[in-house]
Parts: C-alpha cells; sequence; structure tokens
C-alpha cells in the first residue's frame, strides 16, 4: 500500500544495529485464507512491508470433536507458536544489546483459554493467559538476563498484538462494514 500518507519503508541495511536509531518502521504481514473441507483452513501468508518477503502456505484444522479431521495444527497452537517463535527470535536479536552471550536458547510455554456456554446459545472463548519458560544458558547475570527478556518482550511483534484486538470486517454489497464483535 503505497500512499502519500505512508510512503514504503526503505530496506534495511544493518545500520540500526547498536545504532541511537529513532523513529518507525511499518511492518506489514498480509494473509489470504480459503475454507476447505469440515474444518480445514488453507492460507497463504507473507510480510509485504517493510520489505516484500517470500510467501508461505499454511493450513489448520480441527480436531474430529470439534468438526474437523485433524489434517494439519489447529489455529490455537500455530498462534502459540507464532507467539513462542517470535518472542524467541527477539531474545537472540537483542542479546548483544543487553550484554548476554547465549551459548543456547530452549523456551516452553503453555497458553491457556476457557470456553464459556449459556445454555444453547453459542459459546464465548474467554482469554486465559501465556507462560513462557526460558532456558538460558549463559554466564551473563540475573539482571542482565532479565533485562534481555523484558526488552525481547517488548519488542515481540505477537506480543504487542496481544494487546490490540483485530478489526472485524465484513464484505457485504458493494463496501466493507465493520462488526461489532462484543460479547452479549
Amino acid at each position: 500500500m503505497n500512499t502519500e500518507k505512508n510512503p514504503p519503508a526503505a530496506p534495511y541495511d544493518n545500520t540500526a544495529q547498536g545504532s541511537t536509531m529513532t523513529g518507525t518502521v511499518p511492518v506489514r504481514f498480509e494473509l489470504t485464507a480459503v475454507a476447505v473441507g469440515k474444518r480445514r483452513n488453507e492460507v497463504q501468508t507473507g510480510m509485504v512491508e517493510p520489505l516484500r518477503l517470500r510467501t508461505w502456505d499454511l493450513a489448520s484444522d480441527e480436531a474430529p470433536f470439534h468438526g474437523g479431521d485433524e489434517t494439519a495444527p489447529k489455529p490455537l497452537s500455530i498462534f502459540a507458536t507464532g507467539i513462542l517463535t517470535c518472542f524467541m527470535t527477539q531474545v537472540r536479536n537483542f542479546a548483544r544489546a543487553c550484554g548476554v552471550e547465549i551459548r543456547a536458547l530452549k523456551a516452553n510455554a503453555g497458553m491457556d483459554w476457557t470456553l464459556q456456554r449459556n445454555g444453547t446459545k453459542p459459546y464465548v472463548a474467554l482469554p486465559g493467559h501465556m507462560q513462557i519458560d526460558i532456558h538460558l544458558d549463559t554466564d551473563a547475570t540475573l539482571e542482565a538476563q532479565q533485562h534481555l527478556i523484558s526488552t525481547a518482550a517488548q519488542a515481540c511483534f505477537a506480543e504487542a498484538t496481544l494487546r490490540e484486538p483485530p478489526l472485524h470486517r465484513l464484505w457485504y454489497g458493494e463496501s466493507w462494514v465493520e462488526c461489532d464483535v462484543t460479547p452479549r
């Protein structure tokens, strides 16, 4: 999307590493999904800003108890995986700047939700929390490691997305209509 208001970002040239660069760089991924089969979804996704990169084909499906055939990972599994792997990437991105030399990085995570049902009404999904347990093989001080974890969490685009719910739009007639998704 090139507009006067939103010019394309310049390609990253590694000059910001360790610098005092300030400002903003737009980051955008675009996805196109098609529902196929019972609950299977096939998605093409890729980064379009600041650089247009390779696209990837992904799929999700549900288990038979939820109407699917379990031919691919469940959507929530892909969602949780995206958060964990984004965070792990940021740990490695900022380790040097935070004074932490990492010999190895491992993480375990759990993500919880609750399904709430009221009689015959459709259920409502309630958020729980995500816990990430990090194992760093390093000689860095506890303070330096905690600073790294805080920095990585703040830089994780997936974690940032958790703070802003998506806008839902429906194509109706000849235009997009915003949908109120507030639980009733």
